[in-house]
Order: C-alpha cells, then sequence, then structure tokens
C-alpha cells in the first residue's frame, strides 16, 4: 500500500448507478470497490448494519436485497461487508433502519422483543434481517430451513434459543404478504422494469485506496476491451475471499473487472444431459436447481455446507475453482465427477479437465486475460457410488481441515473406476494414486479396507496448522475411507 506522504495519482474511476435504499430510487457515484457496509456507514450514515468480524463470519452486517429473477422478484440475504456496493445496481437494498421504529416494531422485531431474543442487540440487526428474507421468500418454512437461514448469524450472548423461538413463531403464525411492506411491493415493480444502465465517472482522487478501478461489463466484448485496456487487472465474481483480503489484510486490487453483470455468464442449463454452470452461477441458484438435486445429489448436499447463506447467496461455483484453494469446498468432488472447465481468452475457446487445472499452490492453468466461462458436468453414471465428507470445527461457516470425495463403479463385482479426491492435505486439491491402483479390477470380496485406509493415507505428508495437526488429518484421511469403503461394500447389489 502507498503510505500517505507519497504522491497519489491524479484521478481514478467511480461507478454510478441507480438502485433502491429503502423504498427510495437514488442515484450514487461509489468511489471503486468500496463494500455495501462501508457505504452505508460512510456515505449513508447507516449505523444500524453493524460491523463486528468483518469477513462474513458473524452476519452481524447481514443485509436484504431485492432483484430480478428471471420474471420474479428474489429477496436475498448477504454479508455487506463483502458485497462490492456496484454490485447494487438495479437492485433494491433494505436495512435495518427501514423495517420498523421504537413505535412500530416489524413483526419479526416484535417477536425478537418478546421471546427476549435482544440480549446486548448487537447482533439482532443481522439476525433480524436474515429471518426478513427467509420470510419474504418462505411460507411456513420448517425447523431445518430456519436453521439454514440464520447459520450465518452468531450471538455472542448466546441467545439462540430464544432467537429460534421468535423465529419458529413468525413461521407459524405470519405469509410473506403479511411480512414484506407495502412499499417494497411498490418497488418490485420498479425492478421488473428497469433496464439504466451504469456508468463510469472520472473525479479526482482524495485518498488512498486498494482499488483505482471497479469495471462493471455488461458483455463479454466489453469484458475483453477493459482487459486489453488494464492488462494487470483481476476478474471478480463473488468476490467473497477477495473481499476479505482486501477487508483484513488490506491487499491492493487497482483494478478489478467484475462479472456478474455479463448475461452470457449468468446460465444454468442443461444441454447433450450435460449440466453447464456459469462463471457467476451462485451457490444458492445451484441449491435450488431442479437439475443438481436430481442429477448431482451429493454436489448438493455439499452446497449446503459450504460458508453461510449469505455468501452462498453471492459466492460462486466458478469462483471457488478460480481461487485454486487446496482446501476450497467443491474441488474434490467435482475432481471426482469429472467436471470439465470451458476457459474463455478474447481470441480462444478451451476445455481443460479439472483435473489438470491446479498447477501448483494457488497456482492454475489459466493463461493471461483467461476466464472460467462455464464448468461442464456429464452424467454420472446410475451405478456410480459418489460421496464427500467435510471434516471442520463448525458444521458449516468453517474452512475444512480434510475435505475428500470418493467415486466407485464395479461390474458383476470387479472395481472398474476408483477415484478418491483431497482438499487440505498437499498443495493442491489432489487425487491419491495409491487408492486408484489398489481398487481399480479389485474383486470386492477382496478387498481389505484397513489396508487400503494406511496406505492411503500414507502416501500424504500433510501440514500441521491452525485447523489441524499432520497426524490429526492422518487420522480423517484414514476415517474417512473406513466410512466409505465399509458403506459401498455393504450396498447391496
Amino acid at each position: 500500500m502507498k503510505h500517505n506522504n507519497e504522491k497519489l495519482p491524479a484521478e481514478e474511476l467511480h461507478n454510478q448507478i441507480t438502485f433502491y435504499l429503502n423504498g427510495q430510487q437514488i442515484q450514487e457515484v461509489l468511489a471503486p470497490g468500496i463494500s455495501t457496509l462501508d457505504w452505508l456507514h460512510k456515505q449513508k450514515h447507516l449505523h444500524g448494519t453493524k460491523c463486528s468480524c468483518n469477513e462474513g463470519d458473524c452476519g452481524a452486517c447481514t443485509v436484504v436485497i431485492a432483484f430480478r429473477h428471471n420474471e420474479t422478484i428474489a429477496y436475498e440475504a448477504i454479508n455487506s461487508c463483502l458485497y462490492p456496493a456496484a454490485k447494487l445496481h438495479g437492485k433494491h437494498i433494505i436495512t435495518i433502519e427501514a423495517l420498523g421504529d421504537t413505535k412500530n416494531l416489524h413483526p419479526i422485531q416484535q417477536s425478537l422483543l418478546e421471546h427476549h431474543g435482544t440480549q446486548c442487540g448487537y447482533c439482532t440487526p443481522g439476525f433480524v434481517m436474515s429471518m426478513f428474507a427467509l420470510f419474504a421468500t418462505f411460507t411456513h418454512p420448517n425447523k431445518e430451513t430456519i436453521l439454514s437461514a440464520l447459520e450465518g448469524n452468531l450471538c455472542r450472548c448466546t441467545g439462540y434459543q430464544s432467537i429460534l423461538d421468535a423465529a419458529q413463531e413468525i413461521a407459524e403464525n405470519f405469509i410473506p404478504d403479511q411480512l414484506v411492506p407495502q412499499w417494497c411491493r411498490e418497488i418490485e415493480k420498479q425492478l421488473l422494469e428497469f433496464e439504466e444502465s451504469a456508468a463510469m465517472v472520472v473525479k479526482p482522487k482524495n485518498a488512498v485506496g486498494l482499488v483505482n478501478r471497479y469495471l462493471t461489463p455488461e458483455n463479454l466484448k466489453v469484458l475483453f476491451d477493459y482487459f486489453a485496456m488494464e492488462p494487470d487487472a483481476l476478474f471478480i465474481a463473488g468476490g467473497t475471499d477477495l473481499m476479505v483480503q482486501m477487508n483484513i489484510n488490506r491487499k491492493e486490487y487497482p483494478v478489478l473487472i467484475d462479472l456478474t453483470g455479463i448475461p452470457e455468464l449468468n446460465k444454468l442449463y442443461q444441454q447433450a444431459d450435460c449440466l453447464h454452470i456459469g462463471a457467476s452461477v451462485t451457490y444458492n441458484q445451484l441449491y435450488t436447481c431442479d437439475f443438481v438435486s436430481q442429477g448431482y445429489p451429493e454436489l448438493h448436499k455439499l452446497i449446503s455446507q459450504i460458508a453461510s447463506q449469505q455468501i452462498r447467496n453471492f459466492g460462486t461455483l466458478c469462483g471457488n475453482i478460480a481461487n485454486a484453494s487446496p482446501i476450497g469446498d467443491s474441488l474434490p468432488l467435482l475432481m471426482v465427477l469429472d467436471a470439465n472447465l470451458r476457459l474463455q481468452s478474447e481470441l480462444e475457446i478451451r476445455h481443460v479437465p479439472i483435473r489438470d487445472f491446479f498447477v501448483a499452490y494457488r497456482q492454475t492453468a489459466l493463461h493471461k486475460g483467461e476466464i472460467i466461462r462455464e464448468v461442464i458436468l456429464a452424467p454420472t453414471p446410475q451405478n456410480a457410488y459418489v460421496k464427500c465428507i467435510k471434516s471442520a470445527k463448525r458444521k458449516s461457516v468453517d474452512i475444512s481441515a480434510v475435505i475428500t470425495a470418493m467415486r466407485l463403479e464395479q461390474d458383476s463385482g470387479t472395481i472398474t473406476n476408483a477415484i478418491f479426491a483431497l482438499g487440505g492435505v498437499a498443495s493442491t486439491p489432489i487425487i491419491s494414486k495409491t487408492f486408484t491402483s489398489l481398487m481399480e479390477n479389485k474383486k470386492l470380496t477382496s478387498i481389505d479396507v484397513n489396508q487400503v485406509c494406511h496406505a492411503v493415507a500414507d502416501e500424504f505428508a500433510p501440514l500441521s496448522d491452525v485447523r489441524g495437526s499432520s497426524e490429526y488429518r492422518h487420522t480423517l484421511i484414514r476415517n474417512h475411507l473406513d466410512l466409505y469403503l465399509k458403506e459401498f461394500l455393504e450396498v447391496p447389489r
């Protein structure tokens, strides 16, 4: 970062966007890369949205965005600390200040009050907004759905039961039309008709910033035109990891190019029996897609264990791949599913199997100026055993110590295909060579589970860190294998 006594650039590009804030249409000129939380605090002085962790772990900063999705309006909770404010173009952001006041509490606020769910109150705005998004979307949600919606909100006063009691009361006694204010419904009509374009405004630079230009192309041609002008730019989709680096580590990203405004990259569809997942398709879009739940049930289950609902609402699968973390939650499972990546630059499109994509720690096969346009998943054979296990200290909103996935196929009692992929045990997500060599062409009756578990664990020399020692990770590898193989061998055939 530049020090205060260094000369600042004479100018920078700001984002001029039009959107709705608590029922009012506004046009704002935003400093490049500013988060929604910082904008709310610094520009609008709306401090009901709290800042605690600033990395998407606590939910105190939760707000709700309403936006057009196909021909309907979706309401989603997001972590405003990680959500670049430039993404608000054409959306309606709703904060705690708009839902009620001291004389007329919103039913969610009233229920929390009556059930003594406020405690110190610092986390309460985030809980209220997460509930608002939930109850604006679901009619009489069950306990599991409520827990999923609130898993990204932490209460440091340990008031969870009273909060859950309040949520349960709302679930039983209210429907969305009783909880979504009429002024929100009026804005929905405007969102469906919204067609204004965002713009860039040149302004003098009067402060040291981490981002000088946040570019929002509306199609692929403009995207690659921007990159030709800014060859050192980084691409951003959800930005859930990149924004953490800015917030916590104060890392500079002089030029960012946002992919999420490009319609071609937000496609989720089936073609020739394959599932195509575009670069800006969110985890929530995947989770609610029938193609995924029916054709790839293990991916559907895994998504529910990734981060929190707030992050899944704007985090992307392709971003998880491009981030190339050796503990990326989706990567081992995608490897055993034989995912294929469609990469695109200005000049060419090429396909790379995900197994060949990770070349070193946080390094990938992407060429300069390339994006992951989409992930392609072929159908899984009917007889395939596909499973994934994530070991972490918490059920959700946590990073894996070890995450693994397995795929086994057999024919007439003989293993024909055996893949075991791991994250958290090497510098990249990796496939075990030992497992494949020990299992393929083996008769089911000749498999020695204990031998396989120890031999595969010994293939790796995982590091020790805050999430677990090397010995602990070895134990997890053995235990995962033991669970997989015993379940597979006990499946009736």
